[in-house]
């Protein structure tokens, strides 16, 4: 077997034990010839380790009163498309008590890793050397995030099954968003993950189903920020549509 011409793009699959026997001893072999992609495995065992060490702070006693308050005086970004009328946003006022998270629970940091390893399981590693690319690319950037002093974990369940955890620094305006065991989206849908601010609500990206689970970035938040996430069509929408099925602060500030 020869080795991939993107052989460097293993190096997520190499860390998360997805690959197969033969796939693994060829990339080794790389390894040790590699110094830069020696450095990156090292940093994402690094990234590995800390996220399955990771411990969520308590969210304070006045949390869902400062978000209610908050969520209540947020002008929403206009749309450059009408939603279908159907799943239109109910009037703010009652979108407010909607948009409420629950207080965080408790981080399982190890849940992450699990659910990146169980979407790697059927990967056909030389069929999808481009996502391979994204993730790896993903896994750096969070490598870099949970570098900085004040980066937080914080979990919260689904509603439906699943949870979804932020990996949040305020400071650097920065969050990755990871899904663990959410159900399939339904038949011309997609889960959509948002940022809900003072200044409005926008798009963080799609969650990709089915597939590896990746970290999903998003970037330009402040400590007053939210995470949210709808089912939308499929492509998604430029505003939410539908109620979240979770909401999570990126901070405990």
């Amino acid at each position: 077997m020869t080795l991939p011409p993107d052989i460097h793009a293993l190096t997520g699959a190499y860390v998360l034990n997805a690959l197969s026997s033969e796939e693994r001893q060829l990339f080794e072999q790389h390894l040790a010839a590699c110094p830069s992609c020696a450095q990156e495995v090292a940093e994402l065992r690094e990234a590995t380790a800390r996220l399955g060490s990771a411990v969520a702070e308590p969210a304070p006693p006045d949390l869902r009163d400062r978000v209610l308050a908050m969520v209540g005086h947020t002008e929403q970004l206009p749309a450059d498309v009408d939603p279908p009328a159907a799943t239109r946003l109910t009037p703010r006022n009652r979108a407010a008590r909607r948009w409420v998270p629950r207080l965080a629970v408790p981080v399982a940091a190890a849940a992450i890793i699990a659910a990146v390893v169980f979407g790697y399981q059927n990967m056909a590693t030389h069929r999808q050397l481009e996502t391979m690319h994204q993730v790896n690319d993903s896994y750096t950037a969070l490598t870099s995030l949970l570098a900085n002093p004040d980066t937080r974990v914080l979990t919260q369940p689904i509603s439906g099954g699943g949870t979804a955890t932020v990996v949040a620094s305020p400071s650097r305006g920065d969050a990755m968003v990871l899904a663990n065991h959410m159900p399939p989206a339904p038949p011309g849908r997609a889960y959509q993950a948002w940022v809900i601010s003072p200044d409005g609500i926008r798009s963080a990206g799609l969650i990709t189903q089915p597939g590896p689970t990746r970290p999903l970035r998003a970037d330009g938040i402040t400590p007053g920020d939210k995470i949210g996430v709808t089912v939308e069509p499929a492509g998604g929408s430029p505003q939410p549509t539908t109620d979240p099925i979770v909401v999570i602060p990126v901070s405990n500030t």
